[in-house]
């Protein structure tokens, strides 16, 4: 059975974050370390300052002494869409990396449309954040009409890489394109088509350049065969058809989105196309469905964990100097050889 709880004495308030320091043995410090989640505190120091707190009773009041001292623990964040396994998955990083550092997170969709991205952000600002994590709807973050004058500290994560207003952290895109490109040229594929949602964002861009770039030092240029879909599974679907049923077809597909391999997927089953006797498919992004039907699909993939790690550093970095200069971090890409892109067919 446990001790009883002991009472404040008579005319005295609740006991103190001192109070629990003196019982505990350890410095006001070292409670609140505790108290808050800091890890690196020693075990036994933990367990002093826990029983301390049990027997005494007490009971912080985390966001009072944050707001006295200026600041609340709490980071905002800001994806386009939660249902996206990428941002979900980001998002599940950012969460470890907040418990570690003795952070709350906050996150909220903008839905990809930069109005409801403002006013999101405005309600976590009015939240009193410390800071922001925001994977733009457009590359003009901030451009929306009554879009906040002021933001605390932010990072702007894989869009709007570049931004002159904040630090930026983004896959290395161009890189992407590239290394899926040339994967598909050294099997032998010259027909290769680049599937894209749209061109309205420089990641997307990006990976259209690097796809150009690979075909280029290949002596390719002229064979470049660029579809752009749109932002659904469908309407990609659609317009890759209308590509199967040139009298050239493609015989190797690189696909710069998700939408984009879930619409070339779609179309080669409607159609009766053999993945990848027919023809080769390089996607974008790793899931665990690629590996769950046959054919694996070969996929150039980001990483999701040195993205979130990276752009949490910096923000921290940031909270602490705001006035240092922007930082542009490039993370490197991993590209995942399966059984969808195959040598072409004689």
């Amino acid at each position: 059975m446990g001790g009883k709880r002991r009472k404040p004495p008579a005319g005295r308030s609740s006991p103190t974050i001192r109070d629990v320091a003196r019982r505990a043995g350890v410095s006001p410090g070292t409670v609140s370390n505790v108290l808050i989640g800091v890890r690196g505190v020693r075990s036994d120091s933990r367990l002093s300052v826990m029983k301390a707190a049990e027997a005494l009773g007490y009971k912080s009041n985390h966001m009072a002494s944050s707001l006295r001292r200026g600041h609340t623990r709490t980071i905002g964040v800001v994806v386009p869409d939660l249902s996206n396994e990428f941002f979900s998955g980001l998002v599940m990083h950012w969460e470890a990396q907040a418990a570690k550092a003795g952070y709350e997170i906050l996150v909220v969709s903008s839905g990809d449309n930069p109005d409801i991205e403002s006013r999101r952000i405005q309600s976590l600002i009015a939240r009193r954040v410390d800071g922001l994590l925001i994977a733009a709807a457009r590359d003009d973050f901030g451009a929306a009409p009554g879009f906040p004058v002021t933001l605390p500290p932010a990072v702007l994560v894989d869009r709007a890489s570049g931004h002159k207003r904040f630090d930026t952290v983004s896959s290395d895109n161009v890189a992407a394109g590239y290394e899926g490109t040339s994967h598909l040229i050294k099997l032998g594929h010259r027909d290769i088509a680049c599937l894209t949602s749209d061109d309205s964002h420089i990641h997307l861009r990006d990976r259209v350049q690097g796809y150009r770039k690979a075909l280029k030092e290949n002596g390719f240029a002229g064979r470049e065969r660029l579809v752009i879909g749109g932002r659904s599974v469908d309407a990609c679907r659609v317009a890759i058809e209308r590509e199967f049923r040139l009298p050239t077809r493609p015989t190797a597909i690189f696909a710069t989105t998700f939408f984009s391999t879930l619409g070339a997927i779609k179309a080669i089953h409607a159609l009766n196309i053999a993945l990848p006797k027919d023809i080769s498919l390089v996607a974008f992004e790793h899931s665990e469905w690629m590996t769950v039907f046959q054919p694996y699909l070969t996929a150039v993939a980001q990483r999701r964990d040195e993205l979130a790690a990276n752009s949490w550093s910096v923000l921290i970095d940031r909270i602490a100097s705001p006035h240092a200069t922007f930082r542009r971090l490039k993370i490197p890409i991993t590209l995942s050889i399966r059984e969808s892109a195959q040598p072409v067919s004689d």
